[in-house]
């Protein structure tokens, strides 16, 4: 696990990509985050190797060498990740207040009828463990 609180989290979109490949393989090589990036528009096997240095420098990778070549595994959860990114957007542009958040996302159609469904539940869940 990486020394940094979930809060500061804060991963560009490229860094995001490279994560989710590392974290759907388990690990990987940064020939195998480029055969997953090149899918769309073709990065440089150098950019990919400096930001998943970047990234380890971070705290957020850590390699292994297997045969010369650096094999890299994530040392942070997606779902810290999706909660200290998520967190740091509630600051910065909801002022820290999730109903503005879900209203915004509410007045956009970003939420569909079934994840209405699903978030009315899980207030319901929530409600009933804070009256225990």
């Amino acid at each position: 696990m990486t020394k940094k609180g979930s809060s500061q989290i804060r991963l560009g979109r490229v860094e995001l990509q490279i994560m989710n490949v590392v974290w759907e393989k388990g690990e990987a090589t940064v020939h195998d985050v480029k055969d997953v990036l090149g899918r769309g528009r073709k990065p440089a096997y150098s950019t990919i190797l400096t930001m998943m240095r970047k990234l380890e420098a971070k705290g957020y990778l850590k390699h292994d060498v297997h045969e010369r070549t650096y094999v890299y595994r994530p040392t942070i959860s997606k779902k810290t990740v999706r909660h200290g990114m998520l967190g740091d957007v509630l600051d910065r542009l909801f002022e820290g207040s999730p109903s503005l958040l879900l209203n915004s996302l509410v007045e956009q159609d970003r939420i569909s009828e079934k994840e209405l469904i699903q978030i009315r539940k899980l207030i319901k869940e929530k409600e009933r463990e804070r009256n225990e």
